[in-house]
């Protein structure tokens, strides 16, 4: 079908075009108003209404209303806290604030796909859902998004579209430009956030004996901690627990009394996800009472683990290898790192897959220095448009 070929001279000038003017203008987690009103213009400039949702998320609808078939499309919106330390004339111009993880060319791909299929609308064997996600960063947009009929319709009140399976994508700077990536089963990590507090007893920093010295305990317990990964989890059921701040004390010749970490924890498997809220407090205060302090722990979980489709997995992978662009398929990237789209796979079979924008020297993703090379874009959009073609026609279309 014509709606698949290969973008054209004027098509990636404009997904160019998209993509800088988005990353000029980042804005942070459920605060994408003007990405909202740049992103419902543009749609609107090719004929498709959208709607908002979940505050200042959008949504869209394609295709003929007689269709059975619904897939959604998503990609994500937010910037994060960084301040911009690229010399690209399109860097950003919102202190503070930068599109360090390619949100803005994720939301360029689907601008670029939605004008494929508008323009071939009255021929599409399927309803497309367009999803336009804020909060990516802080995992609490999908939900959001869900919560309010993305993935049933309720939130444009029709009840007959029911998304039977969605896709998303992801850049990935450490991926050589065009390199594909998309793996079945876990894919990215779930992400919980930890805080806790060890209190022991201030005193003199030369009479430690009348003291409990909350430092010194909140050292073993840092230790402590790791042996989650090393000695209570198998160790092929992957897990990362890591304290990213300690904060404690106030001078040079005084016990502290208090000390703060803050920390994150990182898994697969969905059973391990459910243990770890009650695990990681439990050690936590046993190691701080070896020292005669305490511990407490509040734990909060931020992110599902992200699990593939195996046979949506297989369909991206075996588009890909025959997509013009692609440099190469691969079907072993997973990482630790959390992705709330978990949210949409865990409802619906799903595939969300990386194309590579960089290389191993590249600067990684959430850095000031995180740069892409736009020849991923065309690449990455054409693999969606054909993702879609061929979900509808291996289900019967």
């Amino acid at each position: 079908m014509e709606w698949t070929l290969p973008l054209q001279p004027q098509e990636i000038d404009r997904l160019v075009r998209w993509r800088r003017h988005l990353h000029a203008e980042p804005e942070l987690s459920l605060a994408e108003f003007d990405t909202q009103a740049y992103l419902r213009q543009e749609l609107t400039q090719l004929g498709i209404a959208a709607t908002a949702v979940a505050g200042t998320g959008l949504m869209a609808v394609l295709g003929p209303a007689t269709a059975t078939k619904v897939l959604l499309l998503r990609a994500d919106m937010d910037a994060l806290p960084i301040q911009e330390q690229t010399d690209v004339p399109f860097a950003s111009r919102r202190p503070g604030c930068m599109h360090a993880c390619g949100h803005d060319t994720h939301m360029a791909v689907l601008l670029a796909v939605a004008a494929r299929l508008k323009a071939a609308e009255a021929d599409l064997p399927l309803r497309v859902v367009l999803c336009l996600q804020p909060g990516e960063e802080n995992g609490r947009g999908a939900p959001k998004m869900i919560a309010e009929g993305a993935l049933d319709g309720r939130w444009c009140g029709d009840s007959a579209l029911q998304v039977q399976a969605a896709l998303g994508l992801h850049i990935w700077s450490p991926l050589p430009t065009g390199v594909v990536s998309a793996c079945a089963g876990p894919v990215m990590a779930s992400v919980d956030d930890f805080r806790t507090v060890v209190k022991g007893r201030g005193g003199h920093g030369a009479l430690p004996h009348q003291a409990v010295d909350a430092v010194v305990a909140a050292c073993g317990v840092v230790q402590a901690l790791q042996t989650l990964a090393s000695r209570r989890i198998d160790p092929l059921d992957p897990v990362v627990v890591t304290v990213g701040s300690i904060h404690g004390g106030t001078t040079y010749n005084v016990i502290a009394e208090e000390v703060e970490l803050h920390g994150t924890v990182r898994s697969f498997s969905t059973d391990l996800a459910d243990r770890l809220p009650t695990w990681l407090p439990e050690v936590a205060q046993q190691a701080a009472a070896a020292y005669g302090a305490t511990a407490e722990t509040q734990y909060q979980r931020y992110t599902i683990a992200l699990h593939n489709d195996a046979a949506m997995a297989a369909l991206v992978g075996a588009v890909a290898e025959q997509t013009p662009g692609v440099a190469g398929v691969d079907r072993q990237l997973r990482m630790m790192a959390g992705e709330d789209f978990a949210y949409f796979a865990a409802q619906v079979p799903s595939c969300f897959f990386f194309v590579g924008c960089g290389g191993p020297d590249a600067a990684p993703h959430h850095s000031p220095r995180f740069r892409v090379d736009e020849a991923a874009l065309p690449v990455a959009a054409a693999v969606m448009l054909r993702s879609v073609l061929a979900w509808a026609e291996q289900k019967g279309g």
